[in-house]
C-alpha cells in the first residue's frame, strides 16, 4: 500500500527531495545559504512531529518546544566535555530519555483535553523554561555550549563529517526523509487508522473497545521523540542550547507553519516551514517593519488558503489531469 495520500503529495515529495539533493552543489561557493537550508530541514522535523499530534491525533499543545530544547538540553548533559562521542549511540541515548519523559509528561496532560490540555502543556513548557533559565549548572539564558560534534563512523567506517557543512546538510536531509517515512507508514499501519477514528469520535471509537488513552500516549511519546531529535540536530548544528528553544513562542511559530502548510498532511510541515521562513528571511531584510508585514501576510494566506498550502497544490494536480 502506497504511503501517499493524494497524488499532489507524491509530485512535491520527489520534486522538493529531488531538488534538495542538488542544492549544496548549487549554492558551493555560499555555505550560508546551506545551512539555511539545514535550519529548515530541522525545522521540518520539528513542524512534522507537531502536525503528528495535533492534525492527525487532534491533540493541540502549546509546549511543543520543551521537548525540542530538551533534545539539545539531553545530549550536552551526557556528553562528556571536549569528548567526542558516537553520533549514532548519543542519538539512541537522547531518543530513548525524551521518550521517557515523555511517557511521564503524557501521563499527565492527556489526563486532560481541549482547552485544558493547552493550558497544562503551556504551563509545563514554561516551567522548564523557567528550570533551564534560573539554573546556573546549565548555563542559565546563555544555555550550555557543545564544543565538540560527534564522529560518525559505523564500524570503524566513517561516511560524515558533521563539522562540514555539506555532510551535515545531508544528514538532515536523510533525517527529515526518514521521519517522513515512518510517520506516513505509522499513520497508514492499523495503529494510524484508529487515531484517525479516535479524533473523528471517540466515544465511538471506546465503544469498539479501543482504549483511546493509551493509543493518545504513543502517539504524544514518538511525536514529542521526533521534537526532541529536531532539537538534538539544531544543537549540534549551532554548537549551543538555550532555554529560547523552549519557548511558547517557538511551540506557537511551529503551530502556525502547521496550518500554513496544511494541518494533518504530513507533507504540509515541510511547505509551511520553507514558505514561512522564507518569507521571514525576505521580509525582515526589506523592511524594519518587518513583523507588521509578515504578520499581515501569514493572516492573508491562512484565510485564504483554508487547506493550506498542500491543500492548493492539491487543487493545482487534479486540475492539470481534469
Amino acid at each position: 500500500m502506497s504511503v501517499f495520500s493524494s497524488k499532489a503529495e507524491k509530485v512535491f515529495i520527489f520534486a522538493f527531495f529531488f531538488i534538495a539533493l542538488g542544492i549544496p552543489l548549487f549554492f558551493n561557493e555560499n555555505t550560508f545559504y546551506v545551512n539555511k537550508v539545514s535550519t529548515m530541514l530541522i525545522l521540518s522535523i520539528f513542524v512534522m512531529s507537531l502536525d503528528y499530534l495535533v492534525g492527525r491525533t487532534g491533540l493541540i499543545t502549546l509546549g511543543h518546544a520543551m521537548f525540542y530544547g530538551l533534545g539539545g538540553y539531553l545530549f550536552a548533559i551526557m556528553v562528556p566535555e571536549f569528548e567526542v562521542v558516537n553520533f549514532w549511540l548519543y542519538t539512541f541515548y537522547v531518543m530513548v530519555a525524551s521518550s521517557a519523559i515523555a511517557l511521564i509528561v503524557g501521563f499527565i496532560v492527556l489526563r486532560t483535553s481541549g482547552i485544558y490540555m493547552i493550558m497544562i502543556t503551556l504551563a509545563l513548557a514554561q516551567m522548564t523554561f523557567y528550570f533551564f533559565a534560573d539554573s546556573t549548572e546549565y548555563g542559565g539564558l546563555d544555555g550550555l555550549f557543545i564544543y565538540q560534534k560527534p564522529e560518525t563512523s559505523i564500524f570503524g567506517l566513517n561516511f560524515l563529517d558533521l563539522d562540514n557543512e555539506n555532510h551535515f546538510y545531508y544528514l538532515c536531509l536523510l533525517s527529515l526523509f526518514n521521519c517522513y517515512v515512518f510517520c506516513k507508514v505509522s499513520l497508514h499501519s492499523r495503529f494510524g487508522r484508529v487515531i484517525d477514528a479516535i479524533k473523528e469520535n471517540p466515544e465511538r471509537a471506546t465503544a469498539l473497545g479501543y482504549n483511546i488513552f493509551h493509543f493518545r500516549l504513543v502517539s504524544y511519546v514518538l511525536s514529542s521523540s521526533l521534537a526532541a531529535y529536531a532539537g538534538y540536530l539544531f544543537s549540534l548544528q549551532y554548537g549551543f542550547v538555550n532555554p529560547t528553544m523552549m519557548s511558547w513562542e517557538v511551540s506557537a511559530s511551529a503551530l502556525v507553519m502547521a496550518i500554513l502548510g496544511g494541518l494533518g498532511t504530513i507533507f504540509g510541515a515541510i511547505l509551511g516551514v520553507f514558505v514561512y521562513e522564507s518569507l521571514h528571511y525576505g521580509i525582515e531584510h526589506m523592511t524594519q517593519y518587518w513583523m507588521f508585514w509578515m504578520g499581515s501576510l501569514i493572516i492573508l494566506l491562512v484565510l485564504l488558503l483554508k487547506s493550506g498550502i498542500a491543500g492548493l497544490i492539491e487543487q493545482l494536480v487534479v486540475g492539470k489531469r481534469k
